[in-house]
């Protein structure tokens, strides 16, 4: 390699051209890694490959630049002798240098979970015919080899020998645009995902941190219309009709280009046969394969400086038109229906609507946008959204999945590309421009997923409904229809009954979703992303969730802890049999404690996971504590777990008629009590989790602590108290079973450990759709 320029930044990526193929890993064909900056530097009769600091710099003077250099560490990656002196710049030997593990594969291995793995350097090697020169930079192409002596069993299940891997790494070397682009300040409220660093050189009064809006150079004549658009290819490998979906939805954002005054600067289109797709200076859309189900991806690599995205990467995951379609057989059981056809028809045309939405998705990700899970308040739904299938009821109760996914941009994805996009002016563009964006609520990933997430309007894979409660009665009564209606027609004839299980876990576990909303009332508050400056429309700060909300929340979501909501029907439990030999169980599979054959109670651990997990995080029951402490009308952390523990463990017979009483048609008394008190335990173990540790504050800790202790002792009265409730309250069996659970709830209290009460159950995946 001919090193024509020293001292020079450039940036320094390593892709994967081969992946891994496991969906639990990420290490896909086509992933970008990290953009570095680097120079190539002389040392003497060697050159050196330093990366540069990309978070820490300093503009002003020659002395302010020295200062900023000076200050924070650079790294010395590689380096080799010089074998050759031309007139063009130093000759070195780059094998070194391209069978670097820059990707991080052997890290990511070992952060997964699969074991420590070491690069073997005799098994690893260049790919001459892979590696490129040009105007947009070289690329160093290998094979590497990892080895280890205890993989993990992502990485054994899909490498053909187990405790050894290979991938092929593409290490590029793409130059900084001579001419920089003019950078855009973002805006918190702006949608972009924004890309920062410090400016350690900046007057105080105005603070180190810059974060830019990344966004793609759109060059435009003296009229102001584009002359070279920003295309994206899509991998020819989709097949049709999936490929002209993806092209299609992706296409969606040439309309928001054209509305900003920019017609004709975004398209996408189908890569000509032979194009290199893993070329830098190409935009497109790839077709990643794994072993069960993942995400899709958009990435963009960007110039650190300005915020231009200099390329963009899309990986669609196959196995998406599989999920979806997946969900669709099992809400319409169309096999060996009157209506075949046309079902059939509804759940083809259920995926190739969810291609178009993912494919704007990933491509918007790509062109400088992040997440907003907040757009259930918009008039349309925003692309940039995780949706879930609107299903509703026909007039004859039967699901019904016509207008399952909207179709086109959102007024917020017009936002975005009018904010990101439109003309630069001097100074920070006017927000929100043109006036749009300014009622619309935006909420990245941050305030919306995961079980602590504190806002109360965040949460991801939910239908168009501004109404969480609204949006979970629909959903229930969705579920109530498919699974009263299931049968062998979920499955395609020819396969094996034992997938019939996979088809009732999604349908048993539909409004995980939907309740993950309601849960975000309790504890729940509102704000803004905004800066200190500017007018608000809204009120400023923080808000909690009001106090009747929050009750009306907590009930709801305590009421899916009865037994008609725990227990499968038995029309769906008699129909399911084991896998078949040779098959085995999945994650898309319930777990079972009853041998090879289903087992209805782990189904029951399953659906009060999703309200114990939801309800019972250490962050909500803190927020909670301290509501409760401003206001007592709210409910802290031990009206919380009252309601928890009193939905599995009633109080008194007459709550509900005595433990055993069933609250759905064909659900015995004896199934009832038997899930009542395996719910309990599924609380009980959330709880153990919640007190351990340092999750929760002392004095929040005492408090749920209290309300177990006041349960083992309701349970398990001690000798000189008298029990509570009517003697016959419970057959003597169950009466006996709630002794010995105060019991060892007693224990551990005494001496907590999670260990003590069990792990919480495992939740089959919810999550892509």
């Amino acid at each position: 390699m001919q090193i024509r320029r020293t001292d020079l930044p450039f940036l320094v990526t390593a892709a994967l051209a081969e992946g891994v193929g496991s969906s639990e890993l990420g290490l896909d064909r086509g992933r970008l890694g990290k953009g570095r900056l680097a120079e190539f530097r002389r040392a003497g009769d060697r050159v050196v490959l330093v990366l540069t600091p990309k978070h820490h710099r300093a503009s002003g003077d020659d002395a302010a630049l020295r200062a900023g250099a000076e200050s924070f560490a650079d790294t010395a990656l590689w380096s080799a002798p010089i074998i050759h002196q031309s007139p063009d710049g130093p000759v070195v030997d780059a094998t070194g240098l391209a069978l670097l593990d820059l990707h991080g594969v052997a890290a990511t291995l070992a952060a997964r979970g699969q074991g420590e793995h070491d690069l073997e350097r005799d098994a690893s090697h260049l790919i001459p015919d892979q590696v490129t020169d040009g105007p947009a930079g070289a690329r160093l192409a290998a094979r590497l080899t990892f080895r280890s002596a205890r993989p993990g069993d992502a990485v054994s299940g899909v490498a053909p020998l187990p405790g050894t891997v290979s991938v092929v790494q593409h290490l590029h070397l793409v130059p900084l645009p001579e001419a920089p682009l003019t950078a855009r300040h973002h805006h918190p409220d702006s949608g972009g995902y924004g890309i920062g660093h410090h400016d350690h050189g900046a007057p105080p009064d105005r603070g180190t941190e810059v974060i830019l809006q990344p966004r793609f150079r759109i060059r435009v004549d003296r009229a102001g219309i584009p002359v070279e658009p920003v295309v994206f290819l899509v991998d020819p490998a989709i097949p049709e009709p999936w490929r002209s979906a993806v092209v299609e939805g992706g296409n969606w954002w040439g309309q928001a280009f054209e509305r900003a005054g920019l017609p004709g600067a975004f398209r996408v289109e189908v890569a000509p046969e032979g194009t290199d797709l893993h070329d830098l200076s190409k935009n497109v859309v790839l077709w990643v394969h794994r072993d069960g189900r993942g995400w899709s991806h958009g990435q963009a690599l960007t110039d650190p400086r300005t915020g231009e995205i200099l390329a963009g990467r899309v990986r669609l995951g196959s196995q998406r038109t599989e999920q979806v379609t997946a969900l669709a057989e099992a809400l319409l059981a169309p096999y060996g229906h009157p209506e075949e056809a046309e079902r059939l028809a509804v759940v083809r045309e259920t995926v190739l609507r969810r291609l178009r939405r993912l494919a704007a998705h990933e491509i918007g990700h790509a062109l400088g946008f992040m997440h907003n899970f907040a757009d259930r308040a918009h008039p349309l739904p925003s692309v940039m959204d995780y949706p879930h299938p609107e299903t509703t009821l026909t007039e004859d109760g039967v699901p019904d999945l016509t207008d399952a996914y909207h179709q086109g941009l959102g007024p917020w994805d017009h936002f975005l590309v009018a904010h990101a996009y439109g003309p630069d002016a001097p100074g920070p563009p006017p927000f929100p421009p043109r006036g749009t964006g300014a009622h619309l609520p935006n909420l990245a990933d941050e305030d919306a997923q995961g079980p602590g997430a504190a806002h109360a309007d965040g949460a991801v894979w939910l239908p168009h409904e501004v109404d969480p409660f609204a949006a979970l009665d629909r959903t229930l009564a969705v579920r109530r229809a498919a699974l009263d209606g299931f049968t062998r027609g979920v499955l395609p004839p020819h396969r094996q009954t034992g997938e019939l299980e996979t088809r009732a876990a999604l349908l048993h576990l539909l409004h995980r979703h939907a309740l993950t909303a309601v849960a975000r009332q309790v504890g729940g508050m509102r704000y803004r992303y905004a800066l200190a400056g500017e007018p608000s429309p809204r009120e400023p700060g923080t808000e909690p969730v009001a106090a009747p909300v929050q009750w009306k929340a907590l009930r709801r979501c305590a009421d899916l802890l009865t037994p008609g909501e725990l227990v499968l029907p038995d029309r769906a439990e008699r129909l399911l049999t084991p896998p078949a030999i040779r098959r085995t169980r999945g994650r898309e599979y319930l777990d079972t404690r009853a041998g090879r054959v289903f087992d209805p109670l782990s189904a029951v651990e399953a659906a009060a996971a999703l309200v114990a997990e939801s309800l019972l995080d250490p962050a909500r029951l803190t927020r909670t504590a301290w509501q409760h402490a401003t206001d007592p009308a709210r409910p802290g952390p031990g009206e919380i777990v009252d309601a928890l523990l009193d939905a599995c463990w009633p109080r008194a017979a007459d709550d509900d008629g005595g433990y055993g009483t069933a609250d759905r048609p064909g659900v015995t008394p004896g199934q009832a009590a038997l899930a009542r008190r395996t719910a309990g335990w599924v609380v009980l173990r959330y709880l153990a989790v919640a007190t351990g540790g340092d999750s929760l504050p002392p004095a929040v800790r005492d408090v749920v602590e209290g309300r177990l202790q006041t349960l083992a002792d309701r349970l398990d009265p001690p000798a000189a108290a008298p029990a509570a409730g009517p003697p016959s309250a419970t057959p003597d069996e169950d009466r006996a079973s709630e002794r010995r659970t105060g019991r060892r709830l007693r224990a551990f209290l005494a001496a907590p450990t999670t260990a003590g009460l069990g792990a919480p159950p495992r939740i089959p995946p919810g999550a892509p759709l």
